[in-house]
C-alpha cells in the first residue's frame, strides 16, 4: 500500500469559537492541500490535541494564536503536547527588532517558540489573507503525493437502490480512492451523487467501472461517459461471442481500408444502429481515434430521439451532423461537403426493409451517392441486439420502455400492440421483453 499523506488542522482562536468571525482558513487549507496530494483528515478547536495529532497525522497545521499578547498561546501548547522546550530563537529577534525598532519589549513573546525548529520565511499573522500567503508558501515544502483528482457521478436512483453496488466497489477501491454519496434534493427531482477522489488513473477507471456497473439510462451526467475500460470489455467478450466477434472484425476491417476521415456512421437513434455505434466507439478508441463523424437525418423525430441523439454525442464524444431532408438528399449533401468520405456504417439487419442483397460490404444502389455501406450487425438477431445493449449497460432510446420495438417517424411509429399490459392499456412492457421475434415491426403503421 502507498504512503498516503495527510493533515490535521488545529483551529486556534476564541473569536472564531464564539462565532464573531468566519473560520476561511479551513477552506483555503484543504484546497490547496487536496491539490498537492495530502488529505486534510481533521480539523480541532482545542490546543491541547497538538499531541494526538502529531501521532495520527503525517502533517499537522495550527491557526491563529501566534502573537504578543496574553491569549496568543499556540507556541506553548504545541511545546507542552509534543514535549518540547521553549526558547528565545536569536534569527526571530533579529527579524523583529529589524521589523519593530521601537518595540524590543512587546516582541518577547513572539520570539519565544518550541525548539528544535525549522524557520520558513512568511509573515503570517492570523488574519485569512496572510494566512493564504503563509500556506502558499508552505505547500510546495511539504513532501506529499500525486494532486487529488476528484469526479462525481449524478445517477436518478435514490441511496438505498445502489448500496450494493458502493458496497462493491469501495471494497474493491479499498486504500486506493475515497468513494463517497450524497442525496442529493433538487426541485425538480432527487438524485444520488457519488463522488470518487484519488490519483487521477484510479479515480478515471473506478469511474469507469461505476458506468458499467450503474444503470445507464439513470445515469445524469454522460459526457464523456464512454471509457477504454468499457471499449476493452466489449472486445473481450468477442472472444466468446460469434456474432459481436463477426461484427468487429467487420468494423476492424473496415478502419483498415479507409481512413477514419472518410468512415462515418448513420445514426437515427434507433437500436441496432446504437449497437453499431457503441462497436464503432470501441474502435476507435482503442486504436485513439479522436471522434467518430455521426450523420443524423432528422425526418419528423420524436422528441425522445432527438433527445437521445444529443446524449449520445457526449457520451461518446461524436462530432455531429444534422441534415432535415430526404435519406438521399441528405447523403448527397454530406458527400458535397466532405468529399472525402467513402464508407457508411449502418444498423442493418436481415429482414429489415432493403436489406435482401446486403452484404457486410456493400456499395449503394444506381441514382444514390457513391458510398460502400457497412455492415457489421447484418446476422444479428432482435435478441442478439438487446442482449448486448443490456450486458454491456449501453445507452439507449427511452422509447423502447416504453413498448416501442421498431422506431420510424414519429406519425408512423406506435408501441407494439404486443407489448401492451393487460391490466392496464395506458401502459407497455419495454421492448425487451417481446417474445414474439416476428412481430418486432408491428408498431410501424
Amino acid at each position: 500500500m502507498e504512503t498516503v499523506y495527510t493533515a490535521g488542522l488545529i483551529v486556534i482562536g476564541d473569536e472564531i469559537l464564539r462565532g464573531q468571525i468566519i473560520d476561511t482558513n479551513t477552506s483555503y487549507l484543504a484546497k490547496k492541500l487536496q491539490a498537492s496530494g495530502i488529505k486534510l483528515r481533521k480539523v480541532d478547536e482545542i490546543a491541547k490535541t497538538v499531541l494526538d495529532f502529531s501521532k495520527e497525522y503525517s502533517i499537522v497545521f495550527t491557526s491563529g494564536g501566534v502573537g504578543p499578547t496574553h491569549d496568543d498561546v499556540t507556541y506553548e501548547a504545541i511545546a507542552k503536547g509534543l514535549g518540547l522546550k521553549l526558547e528565545q530563537h536569536e534569527e526571530l529577534v533579529d527579524i523583529y527588532l529589524n521589523l519593530f525598532p521601537n518595540h524590543k519589549k512587546e516582541i518577547q513573546h513572539l520570539t519565544i517558540v518550541p525548539r528544535p525548529c525549522e524557520l520558513i520565511y512568511v509573515y503570517s499573522p492570523s488574519s485569512p489573507k496572510y494566512f493564504e500567503l503563509s500556506i502558499d508558501t508552505i505547500i510546495p515544502q511539504l513532501k506529499g503525493n500525486i494532486p487529488l483528482y476528484f469526479e462525481q457521478i449524478d445517477v436518478n436512483l435514490n441511496e438505498l437502490s445502489i448500496v450494493q453496488i458502493l458496497n462493491e466497489h469501495v471494497k474493491l477501491w479499498k486504500d486506493k480512492i475515497n468513494i463517497g454519496s450524497y442525496p442529493q434534493i433538487i426541485p425538480e427531482c432527487s438524485f444520488t451523487r457519488i463522488t470518487l477522489e484519488g490519483k487521477k488513473e484510479d479515480v478515471l477507471e473506478a469511474k469507469a467501472k461505476f458506468l458499467y456497473s450503474l444503470p445507464i439510462q439513470k445515469i445524469r451526467n454522460l459526457k464523456d461517459g464512454f471509457s477504454y475500460y468499457q471499449a476493452e470489455t466489449v472486445l473481450k467478450d468477442a472472444e466468446n461471442e460469434i456474432h459481436i466477434k463477426y461484427a468487429v472484425d467487420i468494423l476492424q476491417q473496415c478502419y483498415k481500408m479507409y481512413k477514419p476521415e472518410e468512415i462515418f456512421i448513420s445514426f437515427n437513434g434507433g437500436k441496432d444502429c446504437t449497437v453499431v455505434l457503441h462497436l464503432a466507439a470501441c474502435i476507435t478508441k482503442l486504436q485513439n481515434i479522436s471522434s467518430l463523424l455521426c450523420l443524423y437525418v432528422v425526418a419528423e423525430p420524436f422528441p425522445e430521439v432527438d433527445s437521445f441523439v444529443e446524449k449520445a454525442v457526449q457520451y461518446y464524444d461524436l462530432e455531429l451532423i444534422k441534415k432535415n431532408c430526404p435519406m438521399r438528399l441528405a447523403l448527397y449533401s454530406l458527400l458535397n461537403e466532405r468529399t472525402n468520405i467513402k464508407a457508411s456504417l449502418m444498423g442493418m439487419r436481415k429482414g429489415d426493409p432493403g436489406s435482401e442483397n446486403l452484404e457486410a460490404f456493400t456499395p449503394t444502389d444506381p441514382n444514390w451517392p457513391n458510398l460502400i455501406r457497412v455492415n457489421p450487425i447484418l446476422n444479428w438477431s432482435y435478441d442478439q441486439v438487446w442482449k448486448f445493449l443490456l450486458k454491456h449497460n449501453v445507452p439507449y432510446c427511452p422509447l423502447y420502455d416504453k413498448g416501442y420495438t421498431s422506431l420510424g417517424t414519429k406519425s408512423t411509429t406506435i408501441p407494439n400492440p404486443r407489448l401492451q399490459d393487460p391490466n392496464n392499456s395506458s401502459l407497455y412492457f419495454p421492448a425487451y421483453t417481446l417474445t414474439d421475434k416476428s412481430t418486432e415491426r408491428q408498431g410501424r403503421i
